[in-house]
């Protein structure tokens, strides 16, 4: 009896790591849980607003790009891809939308690193996105982004599929 009680640590980290990568995305389990299920990629639609500083040359959309989310119960990462550069989330996080049971916000920071080419009019730059995703398997979610730039926008995300080692936008398929 001793022996099986000292397997108990051991599985409860096991139990407690399954549940965080796989379970909880099962089926039923995601919508008792509470928690969105968002993992996968997006086709999106960036539409800068009118006041934005995009600099002479630039591109005043609407930008093609896809998103990348990469998702477990207890973490979210956000990759966004389009023709000239590629940004990835450095802090982001999914809460409740004030007291709403089928709200959740999707909020991050990001780096964006434009492509070599496009540097002379489009410089390394951070900002952040706030998405307002309804339900627990969306297959569409709207939202809102600033940048350092002086940039701002609205981005429309519609679900592709749940892959995620996406590159680059040649790697969407054709909608």
């Amino acid at each position: 009896m001793r022996r099986l009680l000292a397997y108990i640590p051991s599985a409860s980290v096991l139990l407690a790591v399954a549940f965080d990568l796989w379970i909880w995305k099962w089926p039923g389990v995601h919508i008792l849980v509470g928690r969105p299920r968002m993992d996968g990629t997006w086709r999106t639609t960036i539409r800068p607003h009118q006041k934005s500083r995009i600099p002479k040359g630039g591109n005043w959309g609407p930008i093609t790009s896809a998103v990348v989310v990469e998702q477990t119960f207890w973490t979210i990462s956000v990759r966004l891809l389009t023709a000239e550069s590629s940004s990835m989330s450095e802090i982001a996080s999914l809460r409740n939308h004030g007291e709403s049971k089928e709200q959740t916000l999707l909020t991050y920071t990001y780096r964006n690193e434009p492509r070599a080419e496009h540097r002379p009019r489009s410089a390394p730059h951070r900002g952040a996105c706030e998405f307002t995703v309804v339900g627990r398997l969306p297959k569409y979610i709207t939202g809102t982004y600033w940048t350092d730039r002086f940039t701002v926008g609205d981005m429309d995300l519609t679900y592709v599929d749940r892959k995620k080692d996406r590159q680059s936008l040649a790697d969407l398929p054709l909608s």
